[in-house]
């Protein structure tokens, strides 16, 4: 995992804070767009056969802004637990991870869809014609490189907190990992139910990539914890190193003190005493039950027993 903590070292500074808050956006807008000018917006989607044949390349880079599926009456309500259950996963994976997970998910999708696309177009070209079922496929294929974004959005929550309550449909708590279960369920429902070759490679993709990034989402994170508590803690510990005061009204170096404080617990020889009251010269070996304490108002470090502490006459 050493490359992930260069990577992050090196770009994290560049990763897209809020990108739930982004994706919700850009999605509404596009929602608009597809119901206000379906022609403009058809001319966004990464379709294979407009790509190769026509040469229409503005398509590979224009298919960022394609919404999800089509505009219904939960369109607004899956784009407020959009941004709700992507914030929380943005929180539990960083900014960097949860960056890493959404944008290589759409990466791949871009790649499914190109090279399944590509494959069925040269295919049918090869051999004189593109059929109706293939010419579907590709079309179905830009249709679909945004449709498993919102929930990827929740499978990075699931990455984060597996064992996490959700209330699914807001009226049932259940476990994030159970809720990603049915997911997957219906995943694969859609696999064997819809013969779209396009549709079921970026399934399969998407599954893949979970629990890939899963298993190393889950390194990754004991990984950072255990560099946290050691490498950072001991330059954390550098950085408070401050002045202190000690008894004896000498400036020293923070660790400095602590060094002197450890060595100053270590049992002592038996002619060395640690406390001797400055008025009677009485010591912790005169009497267990003496008590000494320095004297604030003294100029300079004076230790008095419990006899002496409040009748003492302050040193100026």
């Amino acid at each position: 995992m050493n490359f992930l903590y260069k990577l992050e070292k090196k770009f994290g500074k560049y990763s897209i804070r809020n990108l739930p808050l982004i994706l919700a956006l850009l999605f509404a807008f596009n929602y608009l767009l597809s119901a206000a000018a379906p022609d403009i917006y058809y001319n966004l989607l990464l379709i294979p056969y407009n790509v190769f044949a026509e040469h229409q390349y503005w398509r590979l880079f224009t298919w960022i802004f394609t919404a999800p599926g089509a505009f219904d009456r939960w369109t607004v309500i899956k784009l407020v637990i959009l941004y709700f259950i992507g914030t929380s996963a943005e929180r539990g994976m960083g900014t960097f991870m949860f960056n890493l997970y959404m944008l290589g998910n759409m990466l791949l999708n871009f790649l499914t869809v190109l090279i399944v696309g590509g494959f069925t177009y040269f295919r049918g070209s090869n051999s004189g014609s593109v059929s109706i079922l293939d010419a579907t496929d590709m079309i179905s294929g830009g249709m679909f490189i945004n449709w498993l974004v919102p929930m990827s959005v929740f499978f990075a929550f699931a990455i984060a907190y597996m064992e996490g309550t959700v209330y699914y449909m807001f009226l049932f708590p259940m476990k994030a990992k159970y809720i990603a279960a049915i997911d997957f369920a219906i995943l694969t429902y859609y696999y064997f139910t819809y013969p779209i070759t396009t549709l079921r490679a970026i399934i399969v993709i998407n599954i893949a990539y979970f629990f890939i990034f899963y298993a190393i989402m889950k390194r990754y994170s004991f990984r950072k914890n255990a560099k946290f508590s050691f490498s950072d803690y001991s330059k954390n510990r550098k950085k408070r190193n401050f002045k202190v005061r000690d008894n004896e009204n000498n400036v020293t170096d923070f660790s400095d003190y602590l060094n002197r404080k450890k060595t100053s617990d270590k049992p002592l020889p038996e002619s060395i005493t640690r406390h001797k009251c400055a008025i009677c010269g009485r010591t912790e070996k005169d009497s267990k039950d003496l008590v000494f304490r320095f004297c604030t108002k003294c100029n300079g470090s004076y230790e008095y027993c419990d006899e002496h502490i409040y009748t003492h006459e302050h040193v100026k």
